[in-house]
Formats: C-alpha cells, sequence, structure tokens
C-alpha cells in the first residue's frame, strides 16, 4: 500500500523529550535537599515500591478527576507514602518535597537533540500535531518550558481532554480535526501500547522510538516500523533528513544511529 500521510502526530514525553532522565534527576536532588535520616537510595527504593501500585491507582474514580487537572495532588501522595512506608512521616516534608522535585524536574527537561530539527523540517510539509498523557497543567507547563507550541497545529493533552492514549476517542478526535483519513495518518511515540497500539486501533499507522529500553512485548497490533532515532522518521516518509542542530534545550542523544 503506498503511503499517503497528510498528518504527522507525536508523543511528547521520551519521545520529544527526555523525560524520565528530567524525572530520576530531579527527584533525587530533591530528597537529598530535604536531608532525610534515612540515604536517598533506600527512599528512591521506597518510591518505586509506591510507584508500582500507586501509578494504577491513580487512573481509579478517587484520584483520576483530580489528576487530570493538576500534578500536584497525586505527585504529593506518592511522596507522602513513601516517607509512611519509610517510618518518618511528615506532611510538611512530603509537601516541600513534592513541589521542589516539580520544579526540578521543569528545570531539567530538555529536548532530544534531534527533536527541534526535525520539527522544523517537518512543519510545512505535513500538519503536524501533539496527543500526549498527563495532567493539563504539567504537560502545559512541559510545552511552555520546551518552546515547542509553534510547531504543532494541534495538541491533546489527557488533561484537558479528560481521555487519553490508548483510547480510540483521542485518535479520533486528533484525526477529525485533520480532517483526514484514518491512513493518512502517522503516530510517533515511544510507548508500545500507549502509542503504538492506540494508533494501530484507531486505523492509524504507527512508527515505535524504542532507544534500546523498551522490551518488545510481541503483540498485536505491531507498529509500521522500530526506530532509535527520530530522523528515521524522515526516512519512513521517504523524504531527506535535516541536519543535525545543536540547541541550549537539547541533549546530546543515547541513541543508536
Amino acid at each position: 500500500m503506498k503511503k499517503d500521510i497528510r498528518a504527522v502526530f507525536f508523543d511528547l514525553d521520551d519521545t520529544l523529550c527526555a523525560y524520565w532522565d528530567a524525572s530520576r534527576k530531579g527527584l533525587r536532588q530533591a530528597i537529598d535537599e530535604a536531608d532525610l535520616p534515612i540515604e536517598t537510595g533506600k527512599v528512591l527504593e521506597a518510591w518505586r515500591e509506591v510507584f508500582a501500585t500507586f501509578s494504577k491507582e491513580i487512573k481509579t474514580d478517587a484520584w483520576y478527576r483530580h489528576y487530570l487537572e493538576s500534578g500536584e495532588p497525586t505527585r504529593t501522595e506518592h511522596i507522602r507514602r513513601t516517607l509512611a512506608i519509610l517510618g518518618i512521616p511528615s506532611e510538611e516534608v512530603a509537601v516541600k518535597i513534592s513541589q521542589e522535585y516539580a520544579r526540578l524536574r521543569d528545570k531539567y527537561l530538555v529536548l532530544f537533540p534531534e527533536a527541534l530539527p526535525l520539527l522544523r523540517h517537518l512543519k510545512g510539509r505535513y500538519g503536524l500535531g501533539l496527543i500526549t498523557n498527563g495532567p493539563a497543567d504539567i504537560q502545559r507547563q512541559e510545552i511552555n518550558t520546551l518552546g515547542i507550541s509553534e510547531y504543532f497545529d494541534h495538541i491533546f493533552i489527557e488533561g484537558e481532554f479528560k481521555i487519553g492514549k490508548p483510547h480510540k476517542d483521542i485518535f479520533d478526535a486528533a484525526r477529525n480535526v485533520t480532517g483526514n483519513e484514518p491512513h493518512q495518518m502517522l503516530f510517533v511515540g515511544n510507548a508500545f501500547e500507549h502509542d503504538v497500539q492506540g494508533a494501530k486501533n484507531a486505523g492509524w499507522w504507527a512508527i515505535w522510538v524504542n532507544r534500546g529500553e523498551e522490551v518488545d512485548p510481541g503483540t498485536e497490533p505491531r507498529p509500521d516500523a522500530e526506530i532509535v532515532h527520530l530522523f528515521e522518521v524522515c526516512d519512513w516518509l521517504g523524504i531527506e533528513a535535516p541536519e543535525l542542530e545543536f540547541e541550549s534545550n537539547t541533549i546530546e542523544s543515547r541513541a543508536r544511529r
């Protein structure tokens, strides 16, 4: 089948920007600065233990409505539970760490070096869009911090749309605003279930960005391509790639070329 792509939509976190790198660095520093009576490594282990269960609980009725609007309630509750299982509960400390973590995570957030050149290269050739999961305030803040809103014709945020990937509704809404058919839509993202399978189930083409950190679950539907560097999107589209450039809000890529 000959590809007739009219619009390219991207995921944000860990597709265009190094979210988890910023998150890990910001969280560790916020915990260090809190001067807790337990070493930072043990606190991080407890945080990951809480994450394993609380990340699923966030999507329940008790939390989801609040989560969609703001990242603060669930972020602070996560820290609160972490301190509690360590035997050092403190509302004041939980709030302090939560606030500093959010500030530092945003401070350290940067684009992958190929992201901005790619967006500039595709702008005007295709309709461009963003579909990102997460709280409305946090995702808007990230977009502003990264300075990329001008490149997108359409932005869909889970917290604003009230439903996120991999639900078909958000992909259908994104396609509808472009006026295109499903086979004219391409989605590029790093999350296999949310990005790849969500897009494929909506009838889109899908490219999986796997920088070597994700394990292929081997489930259907499958991506149309797996890449390690964003410029490979151009190869798949059949167009030349841009020159790589470095700016203050990018990092050196860990991707294999």
